[in-house]
């Protein structure tokens, strides 16, 4: 009996918490980008996985590493991604920014950005991913 009263408290204290964690995903992160992509990839959309991946790390580590900003790829034909994918208006490929400010989300569209320059103008895809991520921390 005390074990099982002792499982229903730990149940109770716990519960709470993770549900706070699965639905904010990190709780300190202020900045999530998000990279959709399906099981059949074409270059441009690696290139852009590739450079945006980069570009975090380049220029934003102490970011990434304290979690105030956070990097999510993910496939969309993964059904264990289902719920957070239907939360973005996306086909298949996509790239997103999103602030969390005062507990709400804002997302930033830029995957027509992400398509224009992601594989054909790396350099100019870095600069303006970078520049979105700045403005999105202040």
């Amino acid at each position: 009996m005390k074990l099982f009263i002792s499982f229903l408290l730990l149940m109770v204290l716990t519960i709470p918490a993770f549900a706070q964690n699965k639905t904010s995903g990190n709780p300190k992160a202020r900045v999530t980008v998000y990279y959709f992509h399906p099981n059949d990839r074409c270059p441009i959309d690696q290139a852009i996985e590739e450079n945006a991946g980069k570009t975090l790390q380049s220029y934003f580590q102490s970011a990434l590493k304290n979690g105030t900003l956070v990097f999510r790829v993910l496939n969309t034909d993964d059904k264990a991604n289902a719920r957070l994918v239907s939360g973005f208006d996306i086909n298949a490929q996509a790239l997103y920014l999103v602030k969390n400010e005062n507990g709400k989300e804002i997302k930033t569209d830029l995957t027509k950005f992400a398509f224009d320059y992601g594989k054909s103008n790396p350099a100019k895809f870095k600069s303006g991913l970078k520049e979105e991520i700045e403005k999105a921390l202040k």
